[in-house]
């Protein structure tokens, strides 16, 4: 601890010593850090396990395509059947959610009566299994049962933040009517608001999907198995994608011989079963999915993180080596007095790091400035497949910037810098002779 303490005393000492060096060494780093820190926040808002979706490392997104023999395409989704007879019988499957594909945002107005004031809503159509891969946060009120999905019940859960916006407050409003669409729905319960950037799970209204007003498209007449939902499966632990591919396949083939005897046609099925990361993370085509594949994706962002505090770090060392320079004679005198080149370079770089972490954090804190700046930008949304909404602001969510990993990310790039930065030019400064380093400054 009093090395630590010494430590910072010395990092302190140094900072008053040069104040003009301090700055523009700090500020360079928070600008190399913070740009680092967007892309790092960006890839971790898109692929970590963040409130409600705190299952994305076992969550595998299933969907299909059925073509007939002349390749007309069917549908890219399943129907009810499918999940009955195929999905919920899998061994691997912890559990098996179906939602209305998220292809599109269901947009729906929302008022308490008729001629009140109408507020837009985006409606997302799910099971009850829903709830249990995605672990909301109740602040009153319960989810829809499968019972409510049976029957099509008009049960419905909202945010709090829609509660507030439309009623006022969160409190007794479970048991309430809300009109969507000039049509009466009963509300169930009420949930903590996800971020709009939690494409999955987020929207203002979740609802059964076998509501009357969303029949339409559950199914195919033709091929019974066919329709819009779009499967999610939570894996049990210990069980890969690559195994549940290899469970649906004897379902796949016997639908098929089954399908080509009830209708005489030839028919395709292709099943596309992916993690969440192999959806999300998309950079390069990678068919299998495996960990190697997601390390391959993650190269590109990793390219672009390397040149962030590379070309930084190239302008710091400049800044260093010339701080070396106006200290080649200290240096001379502390080796003449026995002191060990390696020491020296050690307590070089460690100077250099406690600057590299003030820069750090002030990088950090620049990131999440500059995210919560730039989060209604449509070109920024894009990315979280998103659009641009003039009415309602995106809403961020602590865990998206405070995690102990994002922080252990953040110090290896401030380490990271301080070594491309200040490495070269203190140990060439140190190599040079004693007497070299005593005549500097004569």
């Amino acid at each position: 601890m009093s090395k630590f303490l010494l430590f910072l005393r010395h990092a302190v000492a140094l900072i008053r010593e040069d104040k003009l060096f301090s700055a523009i060494y700090v500020a360079g780093t928070a600008v190399a850090i913070a740009s680092a820190m967007v892309v790092v926040l960006v890839l971790h808002i898109r692929i970590s396990n963040i409130y409600p979706e705190v299952n994305r490392d076992r969550t595998v997104m299933v969907r299909s395509w059925f073509s007939d023999e002349i390749n007309n395409a069917v549908d890219i989704g399943y129907s009810p059947l499918a999940i009955e007879e195929v999905f919920n019988r899998l061994q691997c499957a912890e559990l098996v959610s179906a939602t209305m594909s998220s292809d599109y945002i269901y947009r729906f107005t929302a008022c308490t009566e008729m001629g009140k004031q109408e507020v837009p809503v985006t409606v997302k159509f799910t099971d009850a299994n829903f709830y249990r891969l995605y672990k909301f946060s109740f602040v009153a009120g319960r989810p829809y049962t499968d019972e409510h999905l049976q029957h099509g019940d008009k049960q419905i859960v909202i945010t709090d933040a829609l509660a507030r916006k439309v009623f006022g407050t969160t409190e007794k409003v479970v048991g309430r009517q809300l009109l969507l669409n000039y049509l009466p729905y009963h509300i169930i319960g009420i949930v903590r608001e996800v971020s709009p950037l939690m494409f999955e799970s987020s929207s203002d209204i979740y609802l059964p999907y076998t509501v009357k007003d969303s029949r339409n498209g559950l199914q195919d007449a033709n091929v019974s198995y066919a329709g819009g939902l779009e499967v999610k499966v939570l894996l049990k632990p210990g069980y890969t994608t690559k195994m549940l591919k290899d469970e649906l396949e004897p379902y796949r083939t016997r639908y098929l011989s089954m399908l080509k005897q009830s209708t005489g046609k030839e028919y395709r099925w292709l099943i596309d079963a992916r993690p969440h990361w192999g959806k999300t993370l998309v950079f390069f085509n990678t068919p299998n999915y495996t960990v190697g594949d997601m390390l391959y994706n993650l190269s590109l962002p990793g390219i672009l993180l390397l040149l962030l505090l590379l070309l930084p770090a190239i302008n710091l060392s400049g800044l260093v080596s010339n701080r070396m320079e106006s200290r080649v004679a200290e240096m001379g005198i502390r080796k003449a007095f026995g002191a060990k080149r390696t020491t020296l370079l050690r307590e070089v770089i460690s100077e250099n790091l406690a600057l590299t972490l003030l820069g750090g954090l002030a990088g950090y804190l620049l990131s999440w400035l500059f995210i919560s700046l730039i989060r209604n930008n449509s070109v920024f949304l894009m990315i979280f497949e998103r659009e641009y909404d003039p009415v309602n602001n995106v809403s961020l969510q602590p865990d998206m910037f405070f995690t102990p990993l994002l922080f252990l990310v953040a110090f290896f790039c401030c380490a990271v810098l301080n070594l491309m930065a200040a490495l070269i030019p203190a140990w060439t400064s140190l190599r040079k002779p004693i007497v070299e380093s005593l005549n500097q400054k004569r």
